[in-house]
């Protein structure tokens, strides 16, 4: 089940130095500890605010925290590029894939959640502030509870965990596209990444109309740290990053399995999908911050 990906071992067209591997390692560590630091502060900061609904920002702290999920694997990819090689051995590359899809897919449907809120928020508004708490507990299990599943495929024998072409790396072995490899990418590429983001688009485009037609005086009145208003748009700006940042994982994948060409794919273009799709969990904190400073209300002179 688990041996040397052919493409670590000179399938490629191009290996890399042990300084590259170091590089790669760096970038890893970067992006880790600025996702935790920024996410982390995030979330606590909207779990310190006294909102109406009181449970406003749950969604988006937990997709904050699937955010620091996503990035929960960067120490033993970074101290595996230092090393030029895997180095927790067959069971570490298991989990280690295990855990990756178990973040990554739990982290769309996180967003998929936040969208769909939107939705409810903005066209059922009543039902929205009488929302139980066990909504927030259903949803956040069901997210978690659709990367178990998925996760677990490759360990129940629908395809399998390995390397990946740089070698100190480890997800979905794309080596050798099996009929087993086809059919979980083909499905996965449909239920973990086209499906929950064309449902984010469709959620929030409703959202937007419903803000669209909501009177001015009501749109005023709404004064918390980040508006209706500014949660739809964030939902909106999401998306595209979602899609773009889990892309390189969507095309590599799809690519191995059409092609059957995974062992020959370079070390390069096995190291930055992954890495998009961690740079991508920086982008977020970022965008909520621009939000709230854009709205921030001025401090006149005279009354300092």
């Amino acid at each position: 089940m688990f041996g040397p990906n052919p493409t670590a071992l000179g399938g490629s067209s191009h290996l890399f130095t042990m300084w590259e591997h170091s590089f790669a390692g760096a970038i890893y560590m970067l992006i880790g500890c600025f996702v935790y630091v920024t996410c982390g502060a995030t979330a606590v900061m909207l779990s310190r605010q006294n909102t109406q609904p009181r449970r406003k920002y749950t969604t988006l702290i937990y997709f904050l925290l699937a955010c620091i999920a996503v990035n929960g694997a960067n120490p033993f990819h970074a101290a595996s590029c230092m090393a030029g090689k895997w180095i927790f051995g067959e069971t570490g590359c298991i989990a280690c894939g295990f855990y990756g899809f178990l973040a990554g897919i739990s982290q769309i449907w996180c967003l998929f959640a936040f969208c769909v809120e939107r939705y409810i928020a903005t066209n059922f508004k009543s039902f929205y502030k009488t929302i139980p708490s066990i909504y927030y507990t259903l949803t956040v299990l069901t997210m978690i509870g659709i990367g178990l599943f998925w996760a677990f495929m490759p360990i129940l024998g629908w395809s399998q965990y390995g390397l990946e072409s740089p070698g100190t790396s480890c997800s979905i072995d794309y080596s050798v596209a099996t009929e087993h490899y086809q059919s979980l990418l083909i499905s996965m590429s449909l239920v973990t990444y086209g499906a929950p983001l064309m449902g984010s688009y469709w959620a929030v485009s409703k959202a937007m109309t419903a803000l669209k037609n909501t009177p001015e005086e009501e749109r005023i009145k709404d004064t918390h740290l980040l508006s209706e208003e500014q949660l739809t748009a964030l939902a909106a700006t999401f998306i595209p990053v979602a899609l773009i940042s889990w892309s390189g994982f969507a095309y590599i994948a799809l690519y191995a399995a059409f092609t059957n060409k995974g062992a020959y794919i370079s070390n390069l273009a096995g190291t930055l999908p992954p890495l998009m799709a961690k740079f991508g969990c920086t982008l977020y904190p970022i965008f909520i911050f621009l939000a709230r400073v854009r709205t921030m209300p001025k401090v006149s002179i005279k009354k300092l």
